[in-house]
């Protein structure tokens, strides 16, 4: 009886050692570790704009904006389910980064009133506190403002002067979803985003 237990009892051990080997396991992440956050500095004059941004790569392609291992950084790791979405309508164009787990992660170029960082903060929805909290900065050297167009502790905003006559709004926008790095710093995801694209404008 002891001999035919002791089997079973290492029959079942052994199943269970093959079940865990062959069953499915966790998607391997692209980074290794979080991604460091992004350098912001002082605040700068709205105009002029130093060293303006060629805009060309970005009308051209906006979804090509971000390599796979920065949507890895600020949208989800690993980033296979993620589906690039171009985005065009009558107030902006860009392109909008998410799955159905992950936050929503746009940049926009708006083509109507606002377009600037200067008619953004003029803006009756500025001025009554609609954006609060504001927080000018700077990113990448360019003029920028971080603000929220949503309420909520999952969403945050960041307008970049790109030129004297443009600026691009990154949005990062949870509705309760998480985040592989952000979750703490919605901000500081939507900031790196920021960066990268600037980045990816400059040096492609």
């Amino acid at each position: 009886m002891r001999v035919r237990v002791l089997r079973l009892v290492l029959g079942a051990a052994i199943f269970g050692s093959f079940v865990t080997a062959c069953g499915p396991s966790e998607p391997k992440r692209v980074l290794s570790g979080p991604p460091a956050p992004a350098v912001t500095g002082s605040a700068v004059p709205f105009t002029p704009v130093p060293q303006p941004v060629d805009l060309a790569k970005f009308d051209d392609d906006p979804c090509g904006l971000l390599t796979g291992e920065q949507v890895a950084a600020v949208v989800t790791d690993p980033p296979d389910d993620v589906k690039p979405r171009r985005l065009s309508n009558t107030v902006s164009v860009g392109c909008a980064w998410n799955t159905w787990r992950s936050p929503l992660v746009t940049v926009e170029k708006p083509i109507h009133d606002p377009l600037t960082l200067t008619e953004l903060k003029n803006t009756g929805r500025r001025k009554s506190g609609a954006f609060d909290p504001w927080t000018e900065v700077s990113v990448a050297g360019l003029p920028a403002v971080v603000f929220h167009e949503m309420r909520g502790p999952d969403n945050c905003d960041v307008a970049v002067g790109v030129t004297d006559d443009a600026m691009l709004i990154f949005s990062f926008h949870g509705n309760g979803s998480t985040s592989t790095y952000w979750d703490k710093d919605r901000c500081g995801g939507v900031l790196k985003t920021a960066e990268f694209v600037i980045g990816n404008l400059r040096n492609r």
